[in-house]
């Protein structure tokens, strides 16, 4: 939401940044177009990030098609963004009104611009509180504790002004909440610095405003965040960290919902899966309304999604950030997606609004278009790789042990929860019963057996030997898996 309002040269420069902190180089044109601007423009902001950035530069280049740049490896690509953003005059005076200065004139003062810019930029900055529910039409800011809190987020995330805000006890006492939950939660794993930030301000805000804002939840709601295992651990840690003013169940249950939005770098992927097995049981299991929108993302894509953590794991993390438009106030990476994946983003936004209106969620929840395309960039092959046909393997062996020699093998390699090995053991072709003609069978015969005999083009046929079993197997494999992608 809130990069509808920022400054559309300061967001540009930031998405040019990102893009090239992973890239390091790309084609004007094809920015341009991303950008939805002119090769000009691009080379224009370009220059801007080279200056801005001159000191966490190791080397640029601008050609009369590209442009490429690194970065100094010691810099975060959170670090980049926040110093463009420091630039942003719509961002300061959402600072400044968040912290009680309101009157224009404080901007005027404070960063040498006119009075009639100042006037226009705060005139933005009540349209951007309005829209995310945190004040009223005559500018009055509304009691919505929960919203409040993530437009304080959305800005201090991008603008150090806001740090007028810290208590130097209370900063401290959330830095020891937030390590020791990364400690409990990822085995002191050192999380990336957007992510952290985004945790401890939260954290702090808990802590610094719930002796005098209450937080309220639905009772569906309420009861969903206490189920939640991350509401638990974050509980142990409540009572570990905060031993004389302990933060209320209903602050935790808000840390338990942004907790989740982000990944938490477990160090053993067995809790990955144990996590994610737990979570799918409350998320997906226990909820009609999100099978019914995995069921339509299965629909809409041909492929098969339940039970499948390629794609659950990221989908339920999108599904905890639309909680309270939690999405729209964090700072996500922008992502460089290819021309697919950008076809694919509009593709998924339909399924998402048809969704969205057959349950008549549009005035409770909206898609962000940032969260979006991550989302995309997390799910494509698992909604671009196209199901492919269950196969009946038929084995046609001289003995015993043949069969169980080519068996075994193709085992190892057949993902057995889509194919199956019928447990018929043949050992002439002849043998073979009719309906094989009828499935989508294929055939496994040893090459010593099917002289004499005419395959017909109907049936899928592969000879394996012994001596060729490595090669035979490669092409059973390659036919098997020949996944189409659009």
């Amino acid at each position: 939401m809130i990069e509808s309002f920022i400054e559309k040269d300061i967001l540009r420069q930031v998405k040019l940044v990102e893009y090239l902190y992973e890239l390091e180089k790309l084609t004007l044109r094809e920015v341009a177009k991303r950008l939805q601007v002119t090769t000009n423009t691009v080379k224009r902001d370009f220059a801007k990030v080279l200056l801005v950035l001159e000191t966490q530069i190791e080397w640029s280049e601008i050609t009369s098609t590209t442009i490429a740049l690194i970065f100094n490896s010691s810099f975060t690509r959170y670090d980049l963004i926040k110093k463009i953003y420091q630039d942003s005059y719509f961002l300061k005076t959402c600072a400044y009104y968040l912290l009680g200065e309101s009157d224009y004139l404080t901007l005027v003062e404070a960063e040498f611009i006119s009075v009639a810019k100042a006037f226009t930029i705060r005139k933005q900055v009540e349209t951007y509180f309005k829209a995310a529910g945190i004040m009223d039409e005559n500018s009055e800011f509304i009691p919505n504790e929960i919203r409040y809190r993530l437009v304080v987020i959305s800005v201090w995330m991008r603008c150090d002004i806001l740090d007028k805000l810290l208590v130097p006890n209370e900063y401290k006492t959330a830095t020891v909440f937030v390590d020791q939950v990364l400690f409990k939660f990822a085995n002191g794993y050192e999380k990336n610095k957007r992510e952290y930030q985004f945790l401890l301000l939260n954290t702090y805000l808990s802590i610094r405003r719930s002796k005098d804002f209450s937080l309220t939840y639905g009772e569906e709601a309420m009861t969903y965040l206490k189920n939640m295992p991350t509401f638990h651990q974050l509980m142990d840690v409540n009572k570990l960290v905060l031993t004389k003013e302990k933060l209320p169940e209903t602050e935790i249950q808000y840390l338990a919902s942004i907790y989740k939005t982000i990944p938490l770098n477990t160090s053993n992927y067995l809790i990955v899966e144990m996590n994610y097995q737990r979570e799918r049981e409350l998320m997906i299991e226990k909820n009609g309304m999100i099978r019914q929108l995995i069921q339509h993302f299965e629909n809409e894509f041909g492929v098969d999604l339940f039970n499948h953590i390629l794609f659950e794991k990221p989908f339920m993390n999108f599904i905890y950030s639309l909680w309270q438009d939690t999405q729209a106030f964090s700072a996500e990476k922008h992502f460089y997606l290819s021309n697919q994946q950008l076809r694919l983003t509009e593709r998924i936004k339909h399924v998402l609004e048809a969704w969205q209106k057959q349950f008549d969620l549009e005035a409770e929840v909206t898609f962000n278009q940032t969260a979006l395309e991550k989302f995309c960039s997390q799910v494509t092959a698992s909604l671009l790789q196209k199901r492919s046909p269950k196969f009946v393997f038929f084995f046609i062996a001289e003995d015993e042990l043949s069969h169980t020699i080519y068996r075994e093998n193709l085992k190892r390699w057949l993902n057995l929860d889509y194919n199956i090995m019928d447990s018929t053991m043949y050992y002439s072709l002849d043998e073979l019963p009719i309906y094989v003609e009828e499935w989508p069978s294929i055939i496994i015969c040893e090459r010593s057996l099917k002289h004499d005999t005419t395959i017909p083009d109907s049936i899928t046929f592969f000879p394996i030997s012994r001596n060729s079993i490595l090669e035979d197997t490669k092409n059973i494999l390659a036919y098997v898996y020949n996944w189409k992608t659009e």
